[in-house]
């Protein structure tokens, strides 16, 4: 049986239209939804005494409502002051109302395209891949030509999620025109180090070996990838390949094949996951 939510106050007959994102809201509830949501989207005019107002008249929350023009008299930032509306009510796991809070105070002093590049990244954070590149791709589609730094910065990120979905010709694509907007030697490392995991052994190395005036970051490569493969045999992953290993030498051709079976089947699923939209 799932939880009951009590909700608060009265369901408006008028809404509250929440510029920023587009919408009507008719509860306070709805109010706290489209506050974790669309957190990167909030700005200072959040306090401009509409939405207090609202939820006195409208939803009958006099005790929030006067909370909320108490903080705007003290000069609270938007984020404390969507806190306000989130702690009263109660709405979400208080990981998500104080991620909230932090990304309207990080976003403050950004542009409409950084508040959406944090967006797309706290999309990566949640694991929705598909979700995060169809985001990046249609920000540097509007992005001017003349924001280079930005554009590296989503470019790299994009780079790094098509590398989580271990596609890594793609990722190399987005590092190396990340490095052409003038990105330094770390990005190079990331390009070189797509191309490593993309490619077979010889033609790495046959590519690696036209880009002489970078030797030293092909070296670099090479020692995060050793770094890595031991990082990996101390995890349940390793272990679960050894134990594999073991049950193919010993000609225990049920067990092991049952168990591939099962693990294809694991990773297959985790995989369609990820790249849901």
């Amino acid at each position: 049986m799932g939880k009951l939510s009590l909700c608060l106050g009265k369901y408006a007959k008028k809404p509250f239209f929440m510029e920023k994102a587009g919408v009507n809201l008719y509860s306070v509830e709805e109010v706290c939804y489209c506050l974790l949501k669309e957190a990167y989207l909030m700005e200072q005019d959040l306090m401009d005494g509409k939405l207090a107002d609202w939820l006195l008249k409208e939803c009958g929350l006099e005790e929030l409502a006067g909370l909320l023009e108490e903080r705007s008299r003290e000069g609270c930032t938007v984020g404390e002051y969507a806190g306000v509306v989130l702690e009263y009510v109660g709405y979400g796991e208080p990981e998500a109302r104080a991620k909230a809070v932090e990304t309207m105070e990080v976003g403050m002093d950004l542009s409409l395209f950084g508040k959406r590049k944090m967006h797309a990244d706290y999309l990566v954070g949640q694991k929705r891949y598909a979700a995060a590149l169809k985001s990046y791709a249609s920000l540097l589609e509007e992005l001017p030509e003349e924001e280079k730094e930005l554009r590296a910065k989503i470019l790299h990120n994009q780079g790094v999620v098509y590398a989580y979905l271990f596609r890594f010709q793609r990722a190399a694509q987005c590092f190396r025109k990340a490095l052409e907007c003038g990105g330094g030697e770390e990005e190079h490392v990331y390009f070189l180090a797509a191309n490593r995991m993309g490619m077979e052994e010889a033609e790495y190395v046959d590519f690696a070996a036209r880009d002489q005036g970078h030797y030293a970051l092909a070296l670099e490569v090479e020692k995060l990838m050793e770094e890595a493969g031991k990082e990996f045999e101390g995890t349940q992953e390793s272990r679960m390949l050894f134990t594999l290993g073991v049950c193919r030498e010993e000609n225990q051709s049920v067990s092991y094949y049952d168990e591939t079976e099962r693990i294809v089947h694991v990773l297959k699923e985790h995989y369609r996951e990820i790249t849901a939209e």
